[in-house]
């Protein structure tokens, strides 16, 4: 590679967005960021495109009916940001993968080999997998010269204990089918944990921390105990834990078995309504997008009803992981819905004093930006909002594995 420096393009495919930066390293240098929301859902609104160069922010509203042509516009976009600046180019693109199963567990080149292992694994993230290896194909057949790299979401909750991540089922068939609960959201969760020991000024293996990653798309809270999670609202597949925007979460069993035989439904049709049907969509109809809801919370019983079963499965997981952590040291706000919406913040909070937990209302009123502590004056957790940096774990990750097979190879001459 003629240049020093390498300029990643990380690429995070959401259930409904993709966000995307480009960085230089190994100087962890952002060029490049942005977020393309709405893609592929139904709201009352065009999806929107958030273009960020050197500081510089620009909207640009379209229709946008899948993440390919997401990705078509973004590289447009940098293209154009390219012809007056020589810095920005794209040497490398890296990929966030939701769930690789058991097959792969760490950074990997993209390989044709590596390609038939993910195409195995659509199944196992219905909503993210195929968006994502749609992604990768894609990118490969317009961009085959550009190495390419993925980056797995589950690595993080590993440390998830046996009697936490085990499932109630008959032995056999976890062992068959390496049935336990892999977590999710864990490159987000990892950064965050990262940086709010530092801005505390405290040491990873000192904190308790529970982490909320709410985004418009997933959402998923985390127990993490001194550096490692301990825990993790989703399960085997993302469907599990908080209500999402299509996702239904957590469910009586009974209740999917009784639909089943009443509507004569298949497997995959009733896969296709728990994960696709369901959450702020199944209850509120109009769209899927909490901040629409939120718009009319005040006027239609359907949103105020979806809100409060949004807010009350919040609270049920950091109920438990605040009992399993023996109260935590730090609560943390984070991704689209967790860093914009005061309200859900606010009201997850409220009535946790027994935990420690007090909101300086004024504080979390005027949040704008960064990294904030809203905790109250008597607060024993301390509470902060922090905007996660996917994509920057991503450059980072991939830039290593990249760094580390150009290594070998220069020692195999």
């Amino acid at each position: 590679m003629k240049y020093k420096q390498t300029a990643v393009l990380a690429l995070n495919c959401g259930s409904s967005s993709l966000k995307y930066r480009l960085v230089l390293m190994p100087d962890n240098q952002e060029l490049i960021s942005g977020e393309v929301e709405r893609v592929g859902i139904k709201t009352q609104k065009k999806a929107l495109i958030r273009h960020k160069l050197f500081g510089k922010t620009r909207s640009i509203k379209r229709e946008i009916a899948d993440h390919g042509q997401a990705f078509d516009h973004v590289v447009k976009l940098i293209k154009q940001d390219a012809l007056i600046n020589k810095k920005i180019r794209i040497d490398m693109l890296a990929h966030r993968y939701v769930h690789p199963g058991n097959l792969i567990s760490d950074t990997a080149k993209i390989t044709p080999r590596l390609i038939n292992k993910l195409s195995k694994t659509l199944e196992f993230a219905p909503i993210h997998n195929p968006v994502i290896f749609r992604m990768i194909t894609q990118c490969i057949g317009n961009y085959p010269r550009i190495p390419q790299y993925v980056v797995f979401d589950t690595s993080f909750h590993k440390t998830i204990p046996a009697s936490l991540a085990t499932y109630g089922l008959p032995r056999d068939l976890t062992r068959k089918y390496h049935l336990k609960k892999m977590g999710f959201h864990g490159i987000s969760h990892k950064y965050v944990m990262h940086k709010a020991c530092e801005f505390l000024k405290v040491k990873e293996n000192t904190r308790k921390i529970i982490s909320c990653h709410l985004g418009t798309g997933g959402a998923s809270v985390c127990a993490i105990d001194k550096g490692k999670s301990i825990n993790n609202s989703m399960g085997f597949t993302p469907l599990e834990g908080l209500i999402m925007n299509t996702r239904c979460g957590d469910v009586d069993l009974g209740l999917v078995f009784y639909v089943m035989f009443k509507e004569n439904y298949s497997a995959q049709i009733i896969d296709k309504t728990l994960n696709k049907k369901s959450g702020l969509f199944g209850l509120f109809g109009s769209s899927s997008d909490l901040r629409d809801i939120i718009e009319k919370v005040a006027k239609e019983p359907r949103a105020k009803v979806a809100f409060n079963m949004y807010i009350k499965r919040i609270k049920k997981y950091i109920g438990f992981y605040s009992l399993l952590l023996k109260k935590a040291d730090v609560l943390i706000f984070t991704d689209s819905i967790g860093v914009d919406s005061l309200l859900v913040r606010e009201k997850v909070v409220q009535g946790f004093e027994f935990f420690g937990m007090r909101m300086d209302k004024d504080k979390n009123d005027s949040y704008s930006c960064g990294i904030k502590d809203i905790s109250g004056k008597n607060s024993q957790t301390k509470i902060l909002v922090i905007p996660t940096n996917e994509e920057l774990m991503i450059a980072r990750e991939a830039y290593k594995e990249f760094s580390h097979d150009i290594g070998s190879r220069r020692k195999g001459k």
